[in-house]
């Protein structure tokens, strides 16, 4: 079809070349239809021209997508994986990938149903803005307006701290066990006796309590089951059909099942029965596409609520964080870049906007381990090559002997998933793990194009160095560390 298409560029080019030659050979007679004509269709062709050469660059993109994600599902063993890129909140692709369920070997589809972890802030920071626009609740009130018998010491935080994570209160309940279902108002009281980890404002620190406490404010304010209010107000009105809270007990189609990696292979992930808000729901490929047309639009949050979710933080002392409501807000290569991402067992997901470049890409996944922010982000640099990540830069190898250890050990890793002891210090020896071992052989699997030193630090006699390992569609970082007699002391992956 690419090929097709560069086909018709060229045919339509030599029509405009023709007619230009043309058009300076007519008789005079003609110039005033020359005038009437010759440049209107000119620019419709420039046009036509222009649009085919950027689906041309969709099609390519999406091809190097159909690529890369089974390569990466490969590599990662990752069962499940679906995507969605949009630009301007039209469809570009949306593909799935694998099994949803290896057991009954069920494919994934645009409808396959995913856990989506903390993509659902954004759905109670959107029915926050809600609120706030039906003038039910005020973003600077503080939260003992809404909720009653509050610690003392939560006096002072308002609804804008919960929403940015700039309020103090705890990242969970020490308490927490995901087998116990309990109420909402008991997993509140369980963090009443702890103190806050700063005062409301002055610092950013992420919390899910932050959006329990969100929750239940809207219990307060409309009566209603916070779930059930934002079914009802959101996901009804979008015609986001499969999204809903959690739960192992009601009959889900579509239910794409959970997993994690061990040395033995995929196991069922571990299920988790409390209901938390922090990241309650479960949603499609299908309808997360929904919802970012939605966010295109103004059928639902106003562009000023919009505006206001997608700014950054600032705190008492002017300084700014990096997230909004619901949202990380940061740039990658100088491109705005709105996003987050989600994780609880079995699942992995993450969802991009880069609002200046109109362009979206969402990806879920069935596997705990999935790094589907970093897959998202490449898929992004097919579609737009301005927001491919670039990789760390070679640093000049003055110790080639150095970078001949660490290519003898990752290569001996790959062919016999094992270390040559002698090249171990003591220590390392004395507490090396076989299963450890197994698990980083099975991380830099595949053909490694090339081995790259990237980084190198000293510190106390010790020497860490960073080394990029290629593998053409992907690349990831071994981090590798020597003593004085050069033998290797510390070792593993940052991905």
């Amino acid at each position: 079809m690419e090929t097709h298409l560069k086909i018709l560029l060229f045919f339509i080019a030599g029509i405009v070349i023709k007619f230009c030659v043309y058009g300076e050979r007519i008789s005079s007679n003609y110039k005033r239809m020359k005038k009437l004509f010759f440049f209107p269709i000119m620019t419709v062709l420039l046009v036509l021209l222009c649009f085919l050469r950027v689906q041309a660059q969709h099609i390519a993109a999406s091809i190097q997508a159909d690529k890369y994600v089974p390569l990466i599902m490969l590599k990662k063993h990752i069962p499940a994986l679906s995507i969605a890129v949009l630009k301007d909140g039209k469809m570009l692709k949306m593909q799935s990938y694998g099994l949803a369920n290896i057991e009954t070997h069920s494919p994934a589809k645009s409808q396959t149903v995913y856990k989506i972890g903390s993509l659902s802030k954004q759905f109670i920071a959107a029915a926050m803005m809600l609120l706030q626009q039906d003038g039910k609740i005020n973003l600077d009130d503080q939260v003992g307006r809404y909720l009653d018998s509050l610690p003392s010491a939560w006096q002072s935080i308002t609804i804008r701290n919960l929403l940015t994570h700039t309020s103090g209160l705890v990242r969970d309940a020490p308490d927490f066990d995901p087998l116990k279902v309990r109420p909402l108002s008991d997993d509140i009281k369980a963090i009443y006796s702890l103190p806050l980890d700063f005062t409301p404002g002055t610092q950013w620190d992420y919390s899910n309590m932050n959006y329990y406490v969100l929750a239940a404010v809207i219990e307060k304010v409309t009566g209603v089951n916070w779930a059930e209010w934002i079914s009802k107000h959101i996901f009804k009105p979008c015609g986001m059909n499969q999204t809903r809270t959690v739960s192992m007990t009601d009959l889900i189609l579509n239910r794409a099942n959970g997993y994690k990696r061990t040395g033995e292979g995929w196991e069922n992930a571990d299920i988790w029965l409390a209901l938390r808000p922090s990241g309650a729901f479960i949603s499609s490929i299908t309808d997360l596409a929904i919802w970012d047309r939605i966010l295109c639009s103004d059928r639902l949050l106003s562009a000023i609520s919009k505006k206001q979710m997608w700014t950054t933080m600032k705190l008492n002392d002017g300084k700014k964080t990096h997230y909004g409501f619901g949202w990380f807000i940061d740039s990658i290569n100088n491109h705005l870049r709105v996003h987050h991402d989600g994780g609880v067992p079995g699942f992995r997901s993450d969802f991009e906007r880069f609002p200046d470049d109109k362009l979206t890409v969402i990806v879920l996944t069935n596997l705990g381990s999935a790094n589907a922010e970093r897959i998202a982000q490449t898929i992004a640099g097919f579609f737009m090559p301005e927001l491919k990540p670039v990789p760390e830069k070679a640093l000049a190898d003055t110790e080639p002997e150095i970078t001949a250890r660490v290519k003898s050990f990752v290569y001996r890793l790959q062919k016999q998933s094992g270390i040559d002891t002698s090249t171990l210090s003591a220590n390392l020896v004395k507490n090396l793990n076989n299963d450890a071992v197994r698990s980083l052989a099975d991380a830099i699997s595949g053909k490694i194009y090339s081995i790259i030193l990237v980084g190198r630090r000293e510190f106390k006699g010790k020497r860490t160095y960073r080394y990029r390992l290629d593998y053409g569609y992907d690349h990831l970082y071994l981090i590798i560390q020597f003593d004085s007699q050069n033998k290797i002391t510390g070792y593993g992956i940052d991905d």
